[in-house]
């Protein structure tokens, strides 16, 4: 009776051991495809799924009034790609593929933002671009020549910021007659979702090309906040 109880007690040893490694690796795959997911835990939105039921275009200008010229900043391709792998498509630097696809990104240097989502009903920010992109550039911007952190809130664009005489203003649709003209003054919370600009009648011309023609994608719904949009930060 004693050895059997004893053989017992070492199954059982045995088991606990087996439950225990079994639930280690678990959390140690778990913590791995978690931090694999936000691209290596910098990211600040977790890697796309495969499916995308949400894909619009907003065409994004950033210009710097430096008091004698205005200056367009270019913001770069594979912005919110970890890993960019290159392509050159119609003579234009392309970023095709990559390791994490935030659901924010761009493929080239043309400002059109690629939002891409699972859900409709996600929400992204101009200011979420911002913390996908200085994570994407930690280093900074170029402006005007000069490397300048990339920043965005009420008072600071790029490192410019705004009192004694000097405005940052964010536009939607400025000059168009289209549509109205807008000056958001929380500009950082801006929804992008509403304000694709690319469509099918766009798609064959920059900014549109080479990587976003065609009309914005609903999860098979008809899109319904029209093409044609711009946002613009202007700092003077």
């Amino acid at each position: 009776m004693l050895e059997e109880v004893h053989k017992k007690r070492q199954q059982r040893t045995i088991i606990s051991v087996i439950i225990v490694a079994i639930l280690i690796g678990t959390i140690g795959y778990g913590v791995y495809v978690l931090t694999q997911s936000k691209g290596g835990g910098s990211f600040p939105f977790p890697c796309l799924a495969e499916v995308t039921n949400l894909h619009v275009h907003p065409w994004l200008q950033i210009v710097i009034n430096t008091g004698s010229s205005n200056a367009s900043v270019t913001i770069p391709a594979a912005v919110g790609i970890l890993d960019p792998q290159f392509q050159t498509s119609g003579g234009v630097q392309v970023a095709t593929g990559g390791s994490c696809f935030e659901p924010m990104h761009t493929h080239d240097a043309s400002g059109i933002i690629h939002i891409e989502s699972a859900h409709i009903t996600d929400q992204y920010t101009l200011g979420d671009f911002f913390n996908i992109w200085k994570v994407s550039d930690p280093n900074g911007v170029g402006v005007n020549g000069v490397t300048s952190p990339i920043i965005f809130n009420s008072t600071d664009i790029l490192g410019f910021k705004s009192g004694q005489g000097h405005t940052i203003s964010v536009f939607v649709d400025r000059g168009s007659s289209q549509y109205p003209n807008q000056n958001y003054t929380s500009g950082a919370a801006l929804p992008l979702n509403q304000y694709d600009y690319c469509n099918s009648q766009l798609g064959s011309a920059p900014p549109c090309s080479p990587t976003a023609g065609g009309d914005p994608f609903y999860s098979g719904q008809t899109y319904p906040y029209g093409t044609s949009h711009t946002i613009v930060i202007y700092y003077k």
